[in-house]
């Protein structure tokens, strides 16, 4: 029989819970069909625009419909939507769990730290993006957005929210509590953050340091996640990262341009794609390396901090209950002591 591990720290012990767990390779099964559920609206867009342009004679691209306009853009981050409440179902029947299992439990907690996490994530992205324009390898202008453009970002907003919390979920979240169940927590970190970069492999732009920085996200999640024992906080870095990095300051999302942001970024002519990105946008630079490496640094001396106090707790617990049964036992013997006075 297979060891299952159970000294887990939160959240990734959540599958411990599950009536009926699912297996690593199932796990997978759970992640592609997830995956599907969520490219169901986007490749019906494609497949009708398709069939229009046959009939009407026009040519037809599909890479017209890679990135983020108005009505793509809100249609790809929503659909995620559909890849969470896939998982949602699969906790519920078959395994037999609640869906806070798998990071959301303490809701009150959860705000805060949901919170602070938004806040985390553009600030980390507002330094991404502010170091090439200060020295001078990039530079940002007003994008003036009209009206329209203003309801747009808004939405988009609620969108990457939903996107970015549905891309922990499945990575952060399941996938982790899956393979910590068998492998232990370190494979786990490991096989999320493969997989974290295999769902963007596919994205425009994509290259070596690219693939490393995603790797190093992944890892960066984990870490805020285990500090914090939960998704909370990462969800909401997460989703504030993406729409900063494209509605904010007007860079391609994983290199996928949005079509309305606050600011427009372009590099410099002349300019290093180190510093840039290129065309993967920001987060293909060696300045979004460098923020990552330091947030995983920050989260894992955070987490090392946490643990130790979860693991002090019960010792100190365990010495207050061997007192009170000394203090117990000590007691009955008192009373039945002569005083020398008496």
């Amino acid at each position: 029989m297979r060891a299952t591990h159970t000294d887990l720290p939160a959240p990734t012990g959540g599958m411990l819970l599950a009536k009926r767990p699912t297996g690593i390779i199932m796990a997978f099964v759970v992640l592609l069909l997830a995956n599907i559920a969520m490219s169901v609206p986007k490749l019906t867009e494609v497949i009708i625009a398709a069939v229009n342009a046959v009939r009407s004679g026009e040519p037809f691209s599909a890479m017209d419909y890679v990135g983020f306009d108005r009505e793509s853009g809100v249609l790809a981050v929503f659909s995620f939507a559909l890849a969470t409440g896939f998982v949602w179902f699969w906790m519920a029947v078959k395994e037999r769990r609640r869906f806070a299992t798998i990071g959301f439990t303490s809701p009150r907690e959860g705000l805060r730290l949901a919170g602070r996490g938004w806040l985390i994530g553009a600030a980390m992205m507002a330094i991404c993006v502010l170091v090439p324009v200060i020295t001078g390898q990039a530079q940002m202008a007003w994008a003036s957005p009209d009206a329209s453009g203003w309801g747009f970002i808004a939405i988009m907003l609620i969108g990457f929210i939903v996107q970015g919390s549905t891309e922990e979920i499945l990575t952060r979240g399941y996938l982790t509590q899956a393979v910590a169940r068998r492998w232990g927590l370190v494979a786990a970190v490991i096989a999320q953050a493969v997989f974290f970069a295999l769902m963007h492999g596919m994205n425009p732009g994509m290259g070596p340091l690219p693939v490393i920085n995603l790797v190093l996200f992944a890892i960066f999640g984990s870490f805020m996640s285990l500090s914090e024992g939960g998704l909370w906080g990462i969800c909401a870095m997460h989703g504030a990262w993406n729409w900063a990095q494209g509605n904010l300051f007007g860079v391609a999302v994983s290199g996928q341009q949005v079509s309305d942001s606050f600011f427009t970024f372009s590099a410099n002519p002349g300019s290093a794609d180190l510093l840039t990105g290129g065309a993967f946008g920001i987060e293909g630079s060696l300045v979004c390396t460098l923020v990552y490496a330091v947030g995983i640094a920050i989260f894992w001396s955070a987490w090392k901090k946490r643990r130790a106090t979860e693991t002090a707790q019960p010792a100190n617990a365990t010495a207050s209950s061997h007192a009170a049964d000394a203090n117990a036992t000590a007691a009955p013997a008192a009373e039945g002591a002569v005083s020398p006075t008496a």
